[in-house]
């Protein structure tokens, strides 16, 4: 398979990513298909500021090359190798979901993640256009306190929460003070986005088994 077939590639899979996403609302911006022979050997593919998605080989599925596409448009914030975060669990887990609806042979990554989306889609169909659309959910500094007071929430993430909520509240207000719109100003704010959303009401129905499953990637909620 040549450069050729993969630019066919992609082009198949921004149709069916696109058809896929517009049911929530969602668009896929322009994107291009780079080959880098230096990425790690256990990355078949990732994407880059603006709109590219990068392959290590012309071979990668385009089951593979749809993930990436979904990561695009959800404009997904680049996370902290090493750190255990919801964000990554959802964003991660709603890449594998939709390529795996589009494309039913796509080997998942993150089984955790896609069982996740799972459940919270049956419980409402509407979250993944609030999925996709995570970056642009508004917090207030009242957000921090109900997270941590839940008991829904993971130790890790209690852990990662608690000594930064003071610094976290006050960016908060800042950003909302100042107009700021961009999801990075707001210490760990993808962090407290994604548990904003979990914990959302809507969610009370299945909330046993979003437990359970994200036991799986925490441990047992506190």
């Amino acid at each position: 398979m040549g450069e050729f077939d993969l630019e066919e590639r992609l082009q198949r899979a921004e149709g069916r990513v696109k058809e896929y996403l517009a049911r929530y609302g969602c668009d896929l911006p322009s994107t291009r298909i780079v080959r880098d022979p230096e990425l790690d050997e256990e990355t078949l593919a990732t994407h880059r500021y603006p709109g590219t998605v990068v392959v290590r080989e012309t071979s990668v599925p385009e089951s593979v090359i749809a993930h990436e596409l979904v990561h695009i448009a959800q404009g997904t914030l680049e996370q902290f190798l090493g750190f255990r975060l919801l964000y990554t669990l959802l964003a991660e887990g709603l890449a594998d979901w939709v390529a795996k609806q589009l494309y039913p042979e796509h080997e998942v990554k993150y089984q955790i993640g896609c069982r996740l989306i799972e459940v919270l889609v049956a419980a409402d169909e509407s979250s993944m256009g609030d999925l996709l659309r995570l970056n642009e959910l508004s917090l207030v500094p009242d957000d921090v306190e109900s997270i941590l007071e839940t008991p829904h929430l993971g130790a890790y993430s209690r852990d990662l929460l608690s000594p930064m909520a003071g610094r976290i509240q006050d960016s908060i207000r800042a950003a909302i003070e100042a107009g700021i719109t961009d999801p990075t100003f707001v210490t760990l704010g993808e962090e407290v986005r994604a548990w904003k959303f979990l914990l959302d009401e809507r969610f009370e129905g299945v909330r046993e088994e979003v437990d359970r499953v994200m036991g799986g990637w925490f441990g047992n909620v506190s």
